[in-house]
């Protein structure tokens, strides 16, 4: 592992430019393919109604508002934009933390709420890929700093950082927090790292590389750090004070998800699978292998894979209805999986088989969000 030094201003600059540059493109391609695929995709009012909050829905149509708005109106996206016009006024809505809805809200009164999402996560997604190159340019060259940023960029189930979810502003403040804290700037990062743990319950996670890297400084700033302990009970003991109750019993009472030790998550998945195969849970172990895999192979510092293995046993341990449902978005998280895919492919950022794996990696991208456009739950 090689540190370039590489934090003075002009790299710093290159990295927003290209940051910059992605965000934009991916945000325009992934409007054009919307847009496309809400001209062809079928409607099935039976599917589309037997998801929740869909009964106000408009029906599809060919207007410009649809494709560019109404088309991104699925699933989770739902829960958020109720939250953020309604509040928590119904019990199974508290598992959505309510940073991202407090922000829709917020930025509601300058656009539509479905346009606010969309402009949150977009605006989430750039400054992830920012502080994914600063982060990593404390200990990578510049041709793994972008090997690695394409391959997330591309990477099947990524779309949904330009979707109404909050999985970009999640990651967002999870690099910065860390980048903040390998900087010394303790104050800054127990600030960004208690943004993640209102974001999602993954958020929380954080503590651990930020724990650790305080406990080698050994200075008074840097165990600061120990208020994102605080930060992550916050919302949970909101909940239960507030009269919602806890978070675990609306899993398991609304949302057939129970938490369960990992090893029989994944032993429910195996059993599943093996009576009765379904190509949605064979991509999803899929996607959880080669996750676990990449961040075994991954060179990188100690607390980041100790956060990829944390964060992987987590989501383990939602026992879902199907099994490892959502499973490919929620490993989204696993940033160092990704320093690790850029180690290995072992080729130079120019060669065509990186750009041949980026193009194979973006087709089955696109092939999820036809599904998820189309009211198939892949995520």
């Amino acid at each position: 592992m090689a540190n370039s030094g590489q934090g003075h201003l002009p790299y710093a600059i290159s990295h927003c430019r290209m940051a910059l540059l992605l965000t934009l493109a991916l945000r325009a391609a992934y409007s054009c393919f919307a847009a496309l695929f809400g001209r062809f995709l079928p409607v099935n009012w039976n599917l589309i109604h037997s998801n929740a909050l869909t009964e106000t829905l408009p029906p599809p149509d060919h207007t410009a508002h649809y494709l560019l708005l109404g088309v991104w109106e699925r699933f989770d996206t739902l829960w958020y934009l109720h939250i953020a016009g309604y509040g928590y006024d119904r019990p199974d809505a508290i598992v959505f933390y309510p940073l991202y809805p407090f922000l829709v809200r917020t930025f509601s009164w300058l656009v539509q709420p479905m346009a606010a999402a969309l402009l949150i996560s977009t605006v989430a997604a750039f400054f992830f890929f920012w502080g994914l190159q600063n982060l990593q340019c404390l200990d990578f060259d510049s041709d793994q700093i972008r090997k690695s940023l394409i391959l997330y960029a591309v990477w099947p189930s990524s779309f949904i950082f330009f979707a109404g979810y909050p999985e970009s502003l999640l990651l967002a403040f999870m690099v910065w927090a860390l980048y903040f804290g390998r900087k010394g700037n303790w104050a800054l990062s127990v600030v960004l790292a208690i943004g993640a743990e209102m974001t999602k319950a993954v958020g929380m996670l954080i503590a651990i590389p930020l724990l650790i890297m305080a406990a080698r400084r050994r200075t008074a700033n840097a165990f600061s750090v120990l208020l994102t302990l605080l930060g992550a009970l916050a919302f949970p003991a909101w909940s239960r004070w507030s009269g919602h109750g806890a978070l675990n019993s609306a899993y398991e009472h609304y949302w057939r998800t129970r938490t369960v030790a990992p090893w029989i998550t994944l032993w429910v998945a195996t059993e599943h699978l093996l009576h009765r195969p379904d190509a949605l849970l064979i991509l999803n172990l899929v996607f959880l292998i080669v996750i676990c895999l990449l961040v075994g192979l991954c060179r990188t510092r100690l607390e980041y894979k100790l956060f990829g293995w944390a964060a992987i046993l987590l989501v383990l341990c939602k026992d879902t209805s199907p099994p490892l449902q959502s499973m490919m978005r929620y490993v989204l998280v696993v940033f160092p999986a990704f320093i690790g895919a850029a180690q290995v492919l072992k080729t130079t950022l120019w060669k065509p088989r990186f750009w041949l794996a980026c193009t194979a990696l973006f087709i089955v991208n696109l092939g999820l969000m036809w599904l998820f456009l189309g009211w198939s739950l892949v995520l």
